[in-house]
């Protein structure tokens, strides 16, 4: 089977491996597993109006303030042209793995608004879907990653070459509130609707978007561990026995993954001269990070929380295996890919109720708290520390290979794909 999947982010772009990370991992399994894969990666570069303005500007020698006012006149102006009549030109071919990419820089034709990216986002799109299958055959089935905007596209590419189209929705603007145009909300309802199948990657999730689109229904299709992580050696790994008891935390430091939180309950779990030896690593980057160091030093916890950076996949890996727990604070997650990797590891884990760990966390791998309670997560930490030794490493491991591995994926997806 040929399956074309399309992200509404990049497609793990040169610049930031991070983006489209999630639909990589399925591509590579489902390569593995003998299907023939390929995907789209599409972004949008420059408005209409704003290539206008910057020569305007420019004839009247004054600036704009973006990034054209470096480039001369007819410089800017054969970008205009080859963005309204040739975009094709901006087509590129790659490849991430064993994966073949095409993609395409597209262009906003009107000023940037979530309702009318569509047009500019769909055109481009189409053009890249033309090179694919003109370089690669038409595909069995289009699997599209969120409804915005890759589900649009999908849509169009459904009425104009018949071929089918699946969705699986990640994004958490839905819990956000943070999609209000209803003219938005009835394209991504028209993108559902046309859909052979609409899925979410936890089971809250389903209900929350069910609830938002009446009439619409969403089956559980949960993320899949990184092959890279599902494949690496177990050894070293499991609950440990150690003077420190080390808590892990692997997030972008964002207000939405509420690290604040996080350190806060630290703070109160060391006030108990019991839990002294408790640590808490951080990782990740983001705008946050200011702010954090300032609240870590005003506690005075500059030893015992540690702020690690970005990691690498190695590195994460390697980190698992040294912590004892994973801790995630967030406000909202669609699933918690962090707290499946660290149980691939026999780690227990602790998070918020924030609409996707609920699908999977239980009394037996770890616990659950509900979200912005500072107290509630302190006594979860501290739990985690006294109870320690009654988590089984072996058993963790194998409830989340069996549900979150590479054969539970191809499973879920094979069938998804054949009723599509």
């Amino acid at each position: 089977m040929h399956v074309l999947i399309i992200p509404s982010e990049e497609f793990v772009p040169k610049h930031n491996h991070a983006i489209g990370i999630f639909q990589y991992h399925q591509a590579a399994v489902l390569q593995n597993a003998g299907y023939k894969v390929g995907a789209l990666s599409i972004t949008q570069e420059y408005s209409a109006p704003m290539l206008f303005k910057s020569l305007s500007y420019k004839l009247l020698n004054k600036k704009t303030g973006n990034k054209t006012d470096e480039q001369p006149f007819m410089k800017v102006l054969g970008l205009l042209n080859k963005k309204l009549f040739t975009p094709q030109v901006f087509i590129e071919e790659d490849r991430v793995g064993d994966i073949n990419v095409i993609r395409i820089e597209g262009f906003y034709y009107m000023p940037p608004s979530d309702y009318t990216n569509i047009y500019g986002w769909v055109r481009a799109g189409l053009l890249a879907f033309k090179k694919y299958i003109d370089k690669y055959g038409m595909p069995d089935v289009v699997h599209a990653h969120n409804a915005m905007y890759a589900g649009i596209l999908a849509k169009a590419i459904k009425q104009q070459y018949k071929v089918p189209y699946i969705i699986t929705e990640h994004s958490t603007l839905y819990a956000r509130g943070m999609i209000n145009d209803n003219r938005l909300k009835e394209e991504l309802r028209k993108a559902y609707l046309s859909a052979k199948g609409v899925y979410a990657v936890s089971i809250p999730f389903c209900k929350l978007l069910g609830d938002t689109f009446g009439g619409v229904k969403f089956d559980y299709l949960p993320n899949v561990l990184d092959p890279y992580f599902e494949s690496a050696s177990y050894e070293g790994s499991g609950i440990t026995d150690r003077k420190e008891f080390i808590f892990l935390n692997i997030a972008e430091l964002h207000p939405k993954k509420n690290h604040k939180l996080l350190i806060d309950a630290f703070a109160l779990l060391k006030k108990d001269a019991k839990y002294s030896s408790a640590k808490l690593w951080v990782a990740g980057k983001g705008t946050e990070y200011d702010n954090l160091k300032e609240l870590i030093k005003g506690y005075g916890l500059e030893s015992d929380i540690i702020l690690l950076g970005l990691l690498n996949r190695e590195d994460i890996r390697n980190t698992i295996k040294k912590s004892d727990a994973i801790v995630l604070s967030s406000d909202f997650e669609t699933f918690g890919v962090v707290l499946i990797e660290g149980m691939l590891f026999g780690k227990p884990v602790i998070s918020t109720s924030c609409g996707g760990p609920e699908s999977f966390v239980t009394d037996a791998n770890g616990i659950v708290v509900e979200k912005q309670d500072t107290q509630a997560l302190s006594i979860a930490m501290q739990q985690m520390i006294d109870r320690y030794g009654s988590y089984k490493a072996e058993e963790i491991r194998n409830y989340v290979i069996a549900e979150f591995g590479a054969d539970r994926l191809v499973e879920r997806l094979n069938a998804a794909y054949k009723a599509a």
